[in-house]
């Protein structure tokens, strides 16, 4: 045997692959443990500590990080969690390979473990987070052909974003499909589908009865910032209505506080300048949605433009100049400022490596709109594959690409995390397709 044939036995084998893979778990852990906390983790933190939940966010998320840090005293199990899931979902999906295709698997490998599109997102306690965890390892149980355990993290996903299940609706067929039972006949398996996206929709509300949350009306945050849109793309549309009376809005407030990129300046922004508190837009319920029906129906072009505004915001592609993303809606750095003596050790060698690392990634990398194309490619191509895995690399990209594509209707903010399982089922529909033997299948 030549050196060379030696070499590629070497470096395509699955043992080299779990190594490195541990290797890179350790690397994170150490140089970001307890992991990185926003506000929102702090939130969410705090809400699980005292058992006083909010339907804003996550219960199901709030509750993980607020028993973890009673039992251990901080959050390093969750970062621990988050970790281990990203590193064994892409390695178990390419399977034993060996030889050159092994070592097109290290390749996919290594530049799954080196761009910061995903560690860096990784270490970052987030519902974003930890809900493209959840939806990788539905789609290793896919794989493996455990419907049910596939199923149970589709819950978990759903459960801890309000929006995941526009991810699981494309997984829910292969589900369905691993079920000899459920195959039989041609009503049955779109009973079951129906029925399995019933549960999905209704298991948020489920548990946010159970624990008695406290509903704070998020939706009222998308009405205000739509009907703020239409009023900043279509100035008539502010005669007669009742909240530019409430609120004492006018042509110049609408001016200073709308932004396609954000909803803050109209909620956190200066009061005098016409931004209004949470409170404010809670207690004008029922005006607030009347108006918003109203401008929708009267002026449809504007919505639709402001929409897209936001839309395109969000992707990161309003500005191919700069990054929108790397300067505020990108890579989250740190731990905010809190009380429970969680605190992140930047001066470390390590650290500062990874932190050199997430600074040098190439703007295209840190848009959304990219991950959203290159997904939306390996659907086309999940697709003309799908008599050799019966479509579940199809189903996996275009999971990702309609999980993306969700929030032009919704979309409030331009943050890289919100497409983090974007990327992350760009990169399993990837190893799917080089674990995938060339032969067809029955």
């Amino acid at each position: 045997m030549s050196v060379g044939t030696r070499l590629l036995a070497v470096l395509g084998g699955w043992h080299v692959r779990l190594g490195l893979t541990f290797l890179w778990f350790a690397l994170l852990f150490a140089a970001f443990q307890p992991g990185l906390l926003s506000s929102d983790s702090l939130d969410m933190l705090y809400q699980g500590r005292t058992g006083n939940y909010s339907d804003w966010h996550s219960p199901f998320f709030a509750f993980v990080l607020g028993k973890t840090f009673l039992l251990t005293g901080s959050t390093w199990l969750v970062l621990a969690f988050q970790l281990v899931g990203l590193a064994l979902g892409p390695l178990l999906l390419l399977g034993g390979l060996t030889g050159r295709r092994g070592l097109a698997a290290l390749a996919l490998l290594v530049v799954y473990w080196f761009i910061p599109s995903n560690w860096a997102v990784g270490v970052t306690l987030w519902k974003d987070t930890f809900n493209g965890v959840a939806l990788l390892w539905a789609v290793v149980f896919l794989a493996w052909r455990r419907p049910g355990w596939a199923f149970a993290f589709m819950v978990a996903a759903t459960l801890t974003r309000h929006n995941a299940i526009t991810a699981s609706m494309l997984l829910v067929p292969m589900v369905v499909a691993r079920v000899p039972l459920l195959m039989k006949g041609r009503v049955r398996p779109v009973l079951a589908s129906v029925g399995l996206l019933a549960v999905l929709a209704s298991a948020p509300g489920i548990l946010n009865r159970a624990v008695d949350a406290k509903k704070d009306w998020i939706g009222g945050a998308l009405l205000v910032f739509d009907v703020v849109g239409v009023y900043a793309h279509e100035p008539a549309a502010m005669e007669g209505s009742p909240l530019v009376a409430l609120w004492k809005w006018d042509a110049t407030r609408i001016a200073h506080i709308y932004h396609r990129r954000s909803l803050a300046p109209i909620l956190w922004g200066d009061p005098e300048r016409g931004a209004i508190s949470v409170g404010a837009f809670r207690a004008a319920k029922e005006p607030l949605t009347r108006e918003w029906l109203r401008v929708v129906r009267a002026y449809p072009g504007a919505y639709l433009r402001h929409r897209w505004a936001a839309y395109v915001a969000n992707l990161g592609m309003e500005d191919f100049a700069g990054n929108y993303y790397r300067e505020e809606g990108g890579f989250f750095q740190s731990i905010d400022k809190n009380d429970l003596g969680l605190t992140l050790r930047k001066h470390t060698l390590l650290h500062r490596g990874w932190a050199a690392m997430r600074a040098a990634c190439p703007d295209i990398f840190i848009r959304g709109g990219s991950w959203l194309v290159l997904t939306a490619a390996l659907a086309v191509v999940g697709w003309r594959r799908r008599a050799r895995d019966g479509g579940l690399m199809f189903c996996v990209a275009a999971s990702g690409v309609t999980y993306a594509l969700a929030y032009f209707p919704v979309s409030v903010s331009a943050e890289f995390r919100f497409y983090f399982w974007t990327v992350i089922a760009t990169f399993a529909a990837g190893a799917l397709w080089l674990a995938q033997p060339p032969s067809r299948q029955t």
